[in-house]
């Protein structure tokens, strides 16, 4: 969501509106500055309650605000509250990034607030038609509800980039075995799990790129399953160094195994680079994007057999492994560039607003 946000903001700033970036901060004081033409209002929190920021400044911040729309995102429950408890008479725009996973327990509480927030919102914006499909809660909106995909800067990820010399080494290292890459934070929904026992079936070499709360249980299981001397943990990496990881790759892993991978952005970074894309058939908008066949393969979450299968069917079919990534380039290329996006959101803003 912080991507998209930063991409948002700085797009519509592009096309000439005003942006107030309302979020926040990490400690109790109130800050406000300006950054590469957007405003960003760090409001002042006293601390965390399951997930969300105690901020009363948050939540008082449209009070005194006279723009012509307001653009949201959930799951954000402080932005729900804000616009629910201010009753602004303008315009409300809600993305819909995914329904609330890791908190459901504590839905029986929210649920009034979500069902409110969808009633007040004008239009409701999804990333793929499988976020209205697999959500219970969007069904009775679908009239408000539109799908504009989430897009990305493309070039970067297209253009061959200096190949930084810690990466160098470490291509030298995997000699002529096939390389499998998979990029986000180490934590259980991520699946690395799976990705890691599918190891002990494949003569190929893993790069994990993140950090997170299973680092070293993960570390641990690989050396337990005898294939630590295949994974390269990269921990935290510049964003710099992105680029030349994923076009270094033969084949991108997404092996997430539940709903909390609403989208997977890094999926269009490694399909505009034309590497074919393999992830699990979960009820998100993870399998829209990558499509089976064409852009890659979508197996079954938490089977390792499966990663393992899908993989050797890649490396043994060059000509099946091309055809993925040339469909997942010309897809990316034309559905998530970040200039398509801000042009389909523009233009639903106008709509609105005039």
């Amino acid at each position: 969501m912080e991507t998209l946000l930063e991409s948002f903001s700085e797009g519509f700033v592009e096309r000439g509106a005003v942006v107030d970036v309302v979020v926040a901060n990490d400690h109790g004081k109130s800050s406000s500055e300006t950054i590469r033409g957007v405003r960003v209002n760090r409001c002042g929190s006293r601390g965390t309650l399951a997930g969300v920021s105690l901020s009363p400044s948050y939540l008082s911040f449209l009070r005194g605000w006279n723009g012509d729309l307001i653009h949201s995102h959930f799951p954000n429950p402080l932005a729900d509250l804000s616009i629910l408890l201010n009753r602004p008479r303008r315009p409300v725009v809600l993305t819909y990034h995914s329904d609330i996973i890791r908190q459901n327990r504590l839905m029986v509480f929210y649920r009034p607030i979500l069902r409110s927030m969808l009633k007040r919102a004008d239009v409701i914006t999804l990333a793929t038609p499988n976020h209205f499909r697999f959500s219970p809660w969007l069904q009775p909106f679908e009239s408000k509800c539109r799908i504009i995909p989430f897009g990305i800067r493309l070039n970067r990820f297209q253009e061959p980039s200096a190949i930084p010399e810690k990466v160098r080494t470490r291509l030298k290292e995997k000699g002529d075995r096939p390389l499998l890459l998979s990029i986000g934070r180490l934590v259980g929904y991520k699946g690395h799990t799976f990705l890691i026992e599918a190891m002990k079936d494949l003569d190929a070499v893993l790069w994990i790129v993140g950090t997170g709360p299973l680092e070293s249980e993960l570390k641990q299981q690989a050396v337990s399953l005898g294939v630590d001397s295949k994974i390269v943990f990269w921990g935290q990496v510049h964003e710099s160094v992105l680029p030349s990881l994923i076009q270094s790759c033969d084949i991108f892993v997404l092996p997430s195994i539940t709903s909390n991978e609403a989208f997977g952005l890094v999926q269009i970074e490694a399909m505009v680079a034309g590497k074919p894309v393999i992830s699990c058939d979960i009820p998100s908008g993870v399998p829209y994007v990558n499509q089976d066949g064409i852009t890659g393969i979508v197996v079954p979450p938490r089977d390792s057999a499966a990663l393992a299968q899908a993989v050797n069917r890649l490396m043994e079919n060059p000509e099946f492994r091309k055809k993925c990534g040339l469909n997942g380039a010309a897809k990316a290329n034309r559905e998530y560039r970040e200039s398509v996006m801000i042009g389909r959101y523009w233009q639903l803003f106008e709509e609105l607003i005039h």
